[in-house]
């Protein structure tokens, strides 16, 4: 994640990427690209407390534990990419930052149909937003809004202290090219460890 002032808004903004999640206690602009990735913002309206995060896959069934450590990231940092672990760090952040679990009101956004358009199989998106409404029903967490699916990319801008959040639909070769080098960046990372002997 990245802060940069965005002259547009006369703010500073706060990037977040797939794998991260960030709360803040005060009035901050959270902003992050989805393709077929899910971003769900957590607000609790008695605290004022405000969070996102930002998942590619719900969960992860097929790795091993030496291939995470020699994938040369952290398990904490490659669990964060899934869903399931994505909510569950995001809920425990924003109780750490004061808010109550039982007032938490959610929004989610994204699970665009970028990657396959195949109509005949369920795609990534559309796994990301039923694993979302699933988790937050599970949870008794209300979803007071959400934009998702469709054929295109979205870029949002939460704002945390008032529960206010700000949607730019973008076209599907900025969504996936983002998407796309997230996982160059992961690549480079197995690439620069390929050395590592797991002991």
């Amino acid at each position: 994640m990245y802060r940069k002032y965005n002259a547009q808004l006369k703010a500073n903004v706060l990037t977040i990427f797939a794998g991260e999640t960030y709360v803040s206690s005060k009035q901050e602009i959270l902003c992050t690209v989805l393709g077929s990735c899910v971003s769900v913002c957590l607000y609790d309206p008695v605290s004022k407390v405000g969070g996102m995060n930002h998942f590619m896959l719900p969960e992860d069934k097929s790795s091993s534990l030496k291939n995470e450590a020699l994938a040369g990231e952290s398990l904490v940092e490659k669990s964060m990419r899934y869903g399931i672990t994505a909510m569950e760090v995001l809920i425990a952040d924003m109780q750490k930052n004061g808010a109550n679990r039982n007032t938490l009101r959610a929004k989610i956004f994204g699970g665009g149909n970028v990657i396959s358009r195949n109509a005949q199989t369920e795609s990534v998106g559309d796994k990301n937003i039923g694993f979302a409404r699933a988790f937050l029903k599970s949870e008794l967490i209300a979803i007071d809004s959400e934009d998702v699916g469709k054929d295109f990319g979205r870029k949002i801008f939460f704002l945390t202290g008032e529960n206010s959040v700000f949607v730019r639909k973008v076209g599907l070769d900025q969504a996936v090219a983002e998407e796309q080098n997230y996982m160059k960046k992961l690549r480079e990372i197995k690439r620069s460890n390929e050395n590592v002997t797991l002991f």
